[in-house]
């Protein structure tokens, strides 16, 4: 059973019913020059054929490029394949025709974007979203589909997005609580501090692989593709010579000459035939290859930052309730100096002036006591001084001095404080409700990812053995072809006759 076969089809729309038939395979058929007006600029446009039915498209590169770009913002813990690269400026000014007259470059891209239509097609996920089948939809704009959900409702960054299918959570679109002030925003350089030991290695293995494609075995396939075009181009300037000089000679001399030419020619046409053949399957392959590593490292780097959001999140909450705590433990402090302070006002109210008392006694046991004992001192708790009242002795000073000096700080502290306390307790909440949606997240992302990870190492190895068998049956017919024509050469020679 094919990989399309196995797939669930999500929707019941022509472009998904006939991608899931065997036979059918999407073809560029051809690449055409186009303009939307007159007066215009033109562009390439790439006509698009699934299997053998009439569903029929077009495409220009950049629609690609957007359409590409849309599947690495619904799905960045997945693999997306490449599409072939941009020129470079070096390439623009190397050219001596512009561009998108240059026809080799627009084969390549007719055989590399083909590639890249099927890679996707074949995805378990990738093939399955509705937006790959509305980019192959016959006379769709592209352009609406951009400007139209779930397109248009993507945050532009990515980690302010729901990937996994959580309740009560709507995946793919942007989410509130993630991008709440309070969300913590981790940079590339954060090192977590409990990485995934399998992720780990996962990086350190891509970057590796992804430093020595790009900068050995691509280069060094780009120089042998150049060199052998240029031994293509002297064999041709060989085989002119020989043939010239054929003409300078008579009988058999001249005819082993001219076939020894006819041979240095083909061994001009069968150089180029290797050269694109090698071109095609073997050095795009490579290319891409060495595309699929960097958007491997892309990949990890975007489940290490959802990672580091995790941990950021956790510090944030964790900081946030040492704050509440602290606040909490000032309020109680509070309460209970402001219950000791009534107390101290209370019983500083009703206190009582002992010395009466005991004059009253004794004016009841004397009545002809002198009236000279009623100015004697009391015995009071509240004691007047020249300062002022203070009931409570120390602990009221001290109080009072707290207080003037919180006043001045702010005007109504308790007020201040359980402000904080409500907003401690708000933000606590956002917090602890992105931590819940970021770690179901990174679960489903890891999970997501080694399972993608699985499946294209299983591709990788189908494609480096399909890559290698080609470049030795490339090199064989190459081999045969030149020894058929020298062969015949060498015949030729042999008619020579030697005195």
């Amino acid at each position: 059973m094919s990989n399309r076969n196995s797939l669930k089809p999500t929707c019941d729309c022509a472009i998904d019913r006939a991608l899931h038939h065997d036979e059918n395979y999407i073809f560029i058929t051809g690449a055409q020059k186009q303009s939307d007006s007159p007066s215009g600029k033109s562009y390439i446009a790439y006509f698009i054929r699934i299997g053998v039915n009439d569903i029929e498209t077009k495409r220009r590169y950049s629609e690609f490029e957007s359409f590409r770009k849309a599947l690495t913002l619904l799905h960045p813990a997945l693999i997306v394949p490449p599409i072939p690269e941009k020129h470079s400026l070096v390439d623009y000014a190397a050219l001596q025709t512009r561009v998108k007259d240059d026809l080799p470059m627009v084969e390549k891209r007719k055989r590399m974007l083909q590639t890249f239509l099927n890679r996707v097609a074949k995805h378990p996920e990738l093939g399955k979203d509705h937006v790959f089948h509305r980019f192959l939809e016959s006379g769709g704009s592209w352009s609406d589909v951009l400007h139209s959900p779930p397109l248009s409702t993507l945050p532009k960054n990515p980690l302010q997005m729901v990937i996994s299918k959580q309740p009560d959570v709507q995946a793919h679109t942007f989410n509130a609580v993630l991008s709440s002030n309070l969300i913590p925003t981790p940079s590339a350089a954060y090192q977590l501090k409990n990485p995934d030991p399998r992720f780990e290695e996962s990086e350190k293995f891509t970057f590796r692989i992804a430093n020595y494609m790009s900068n050995n075995l691509d280069k060094s396939q780009r120089k042998v593709i150049r060199r052998l075009g240029e031994l293509a181009n002297d064999y041709a300037e060989l085989g002119a010579v020989y043939n010239g000089f054929s003409l300078n000679e008579t009988g058999a001399v001249a005819n082993a000459i001219e076939k020894v030419g006819q041979a240095v020619d083909a061994s001009y046409t069968e150089t180029g035939q290797m050269v694109t053949s090698l071109e095609g399957e073997f050095a795009e392959p490579i290319q891409e290859h060495a595309q699929f590593a960097q958007i491997i490292k892309q990949v990890l780097k975007f489940r290490h930052m959802k990672h580091a959001q995790v941990e950021l999140i956790e510090n944030s909450l964790n900081n946030k309730k040492d704050t509440l705590d602290n606040l909490l433990r000032m309020e109680n402090e509070a309460k209970r100096l402001e219950e000791a302070m009534t107390r101290e006002r209370t019983i500083g109210a009703n206190a009582v002036n002992v010395d009466e008392l005991n004059q009253t006694t004794e004016e009841e046991e004397n009545p002809y006591r002198t009236m000279s004992n009623s100015s004697s001192s009391t015995v009071r708790l509240d004691r007047p001084s020249s300062g002022g009242n203070w009931s409570g002795g120390p602990m009221k000073v001290i109080s009072a001095v707290g207080h003037t000096l919180q006043n001045i700080i702010d005007v109504n502290p308790e007020a201040t404080r359980r402000n904080q306390i409500g907003m401690s307790k708000d933000a606590m909440g956002v917090l602890q409700e992105a931590l819940d949606i970021t770690k179901t997240d990174l679960t489903a992302i890891s999970t997501e990812l080694q399972a993608d990870l699985d499946r294209f190492q299983t591709e990788k190895i189908q494609d480096m053995r399909d890559m290698l068998i080609a470049y030795a049956k490339i090199h064989i017919r190459y081999c045969q072809k030149n020894l058929e024509s020298w062969q015949e050469a060498r015949a030729e020679v042999d008619k020579i006759p030697i005195l």
